[in-house]
């Protein structure tokens, strides 16, 4: 378990100035390392849209803002969710193709109008990629719905990241350490952010 945390200036700030605040606040930790990866896509043009994204899952150690001490201290691996309202979408960036359940999302959103809809409304993932991202956990699952169909997506080898905007999350296959060419794991919301207290909508 790591010693007790001391915040530095802008750690704790509801807009945090860097990514190395963010990571600091959220965490509650000091910043342990860093690593150049590369992201297996080049750009988000072949983003494809699965479905409203609803809840999401994850495993990190990071500190429990509302019960900072025991197991909610940080070094602790705890479950934590997120409930995205108002909307957000997911959407993959296939890298090697898609099974045939992410297909049919893909497919669903298509037939029903809801990517177009999205396109207009300017809720799908832009680029240019980030130059720094940062790690938040391990994700374990998002329940997804497309109209009042409820789906689940559950993830093994994933890591959840925010982009160095402190606003769009990302999900990368990761493997003792490195990225994996594999699909790539996208959020897309008008009001989605990330500070000390976690994601908020």
């Amino acid at each position: 378990m790591s010693r007790r945390f001391r915040p530095e200036s802008g750690d704790l700030s509801e807009n945090p100035p860097t990514p190395e605040h963010l990571l600091r606040g959220f965490h509650g930790r000091g910043v342990r390392n860093t690593s150049q990866s590369i992201i297996p896509v080049d750009d988000l043009s072949d983003a494809r849209c699965l479905g409203r994204s609803d809840v999401i899952f994850y495993l990190s150690d990071k500190r429990d803002p509302k019960d900072p001490k025991g197991e909610g201290a940080q070094g602790y691996l705890k479950r934590f969710y997120h409930d995205q309202n108002p909307e957000s979408y997911l959407y993959v960036v296939p890298v090697g193709g898609l099974d045939d359940f992410l297909q049919n999302l893909v497919n669903t959103c298509m037939s029903k109008g809801v990517a177009t809809k999205l396109k207009k409304r300017g809720l799908f993932p832009q680029g240019p990629l980030p130059a720094k991202i940062v790690e938040l956990g391990q994700l374990d699952r998002v329940d997804l719905s497309i109209g009042r169909t409820k789906y689940e997506l559950g993830f093994e080898g994933y890591t959840l990241y925010v982009w160095d905007d402190m606003r769009t999350l990302m999900a990368l296959p990761v493997q003792n350490g490195q990225v994996l060419d594999a699909n790539v794991y996208i959020w897309a919301s008008d009001h989605t952010r990330v500070n000390w207290r976690g994601i908020i909508d």
